[in-house]
């Protein structure tokens, strides 16, 4: 009996030293880019903007052009196309639309040179009010130079999402009702 108990002890033991583990190499991940906006529409609202692709040149204030699946299988391969005509593949790696979130990451025949993941995270978040938050954060890693040159571009993308989320969720302005006379 006292050996089963100490097994148990022992298990519990490190099962929690894992989760500890976990817990810590998830606080570790350092973003860089951590992005935040806030919008007046409520967080579905904002989440279905998000996942409608017809709606990604407007919302990028006509930075990308378009975006298409490639597949339908997770990850799903997709290509973005830019303004420019530049075009570059991700993979969507994560939709959670109970919690209104994705991931995706740059497949390695679009990273830069020099870097060897770059990946994005978008969370939504709801902040009452009829008001929700649109979180872009960007993980990347690779050479400290190429870094820099993806942080710019990456935030110079995100910049001109945030003028489009901004002219396509604003509240459309009320205008006096003219009285007749």
């Amino acid at each position: 009996m006292k050996k089963v108990l100490l097994l148990c002890c022992v298990l519990v033991g490190i099962a929690t030293k894992s989760s500890y583990a976990q817990m810590a190499a998830a606080q570790q991940v350092q973003w860089a880019i951590d992005e935040k906006m806030e919008v007046p529409v409520e967080r579905d609202v904002l989440w279905a903007a998000m996942k409608d692709y017809s709606l990604v040149e407007k919302l990028s204030n006509g930075l990308v052009l378009s975006i298409i699946n490639k597949d339908d299988i997770m990850p799903i391969l997709r290509e973005v196309t830019f303004k420019d005509g530049s075009k570059r593949e991700e993979l969507l790696s994560q939709v959670e639309d109970q919690h209104r979130f994705l991931v995706f990451k740059l497949k390695d025949s679009s990273l830069p040179k020099g870097i060897k993941s770059a990946q994005f995270a978008l969370f939504t978040k709801e902040k009452g009010d009829a008001s929700s938050e649109l979180n872009w954060r960007v993980h990347i890693e690779g050479s400290k130079d190429a870094k820099e040159l993806l942080i710019q571009q990456f935030k110079t993308e995100i910049e001109a999402y945030k003028i489009g989320y901004a002219k396509y969720l604003s509240k459309p302005k009320s205008v006096p009702a003219m009285r007749m006379n």
